[in-house]
């Protein structure tokens, strides 16, 4: 099979699960050569202003997809192509049930985030997330978000160790359906893409595309429907999928 598009997660995929972490040169080297093959596109729950550095670092030139798949972003020509807002009459219910369980609540309007408070009122906002959170918590905080209709909540691995951060957004604001969105821009059939992930919130990019492949560090789920199972993050699987799906 010749493919066409190469979707990459970030955190834990392409760079280690930290705030501050880089591709290494070996990722960088096989990125470089696959460009010049196919499209490479970025997938990341970061939103842009804390992925632009690596994406500009990659030089990459495909669509990418951030913010919490809130956000359609073209690295070439430096702009927005899409974004998708929450239904502001869900966010008093997310507030009170972050209250309910004491912890900090963030808001982001796509271009700064800030503790949620009263601004949701007079802008529109992309997403909202809780950092940081133990997974027992997290579970039971989202049964409750769950609740709420037309919103998407997405479980994603925090830079704390042990800990997992909540993301909620729009309910087509997800991988699956941004990666569709920026396959259609692009002209390709999902058949022709390849998506890298590790975390419970790449299930969707996965599901987008014809060539699942889940890294040696990812989470059961999402190893429990790749077709292909890179070697860990650590272990530079990027530039094994690299070599072996579109190199060879």
């Amino acid at each position: 099979m010749k493919y066409k598009a190469l979707f990459l997660d970030l955190d834990g995929t392409t760079i280690p699960n930290k705030s501050d972490g880089m591709p290494s040169e070996k990722v960088r080297e096989a990125i470089h050569k696959a460009k010049a093959l196919v499209f490479v596109c970025i997938a990341t729950s970061r939103p842009l202003v804390i992925a632009k550095h690596i994406i500009d670092h990659l030089d990459i030139r495909g669509l990418c997809v951030v913010n919490d798949a809130t956000q359609i972003y073209d690295p070439v020509k430096k702009k927005f192509l899409q974004t998708i807002y929450v239904d502001s009459t869900c966010i008093p219910n997310i507030v009170r049930i972050a209250k309910r369980f004491g912890v900090k609540l963030m808001m982001n309007n796509g271009r700064s985030e800030r503790v949620a408070g009263d601004g949701w009122k007079r802008e529109k906002i992309c997403s909202l997330y809780i950092p940081t959170v133990t997974p027992g918590i997290a579970q039971r905080i989202i049964d409750e978000l769950t609740k709420i209709p037309n919103i998407a909540v997405h479980k994603i691995p925090s830079w704390t160790a042990g800990e997992i951060c909540i993301s909620v957004s729009h309910a087509s604001a997800t991988k699956f359906y941004c990666v569709m969105t920026v396959a259609k821009m692009l002209d390709i059939a999902p058949k022709e893409m390849i998506g890298v992930g590790d975390g419970y919130n790449d299930y969707p990019l996965l599901s987008a595309c014809g060539l699942k492949i889940a890294m040696g560090n990812a989470a059961p789920e999402l190893k429990a429907i790749a077709d292909f199972i890179a070697p860990s993050v650590d272990e530079d699987g990027v530039a094994t999928v690299i070599e072996k799906f579109i190199l060879s």
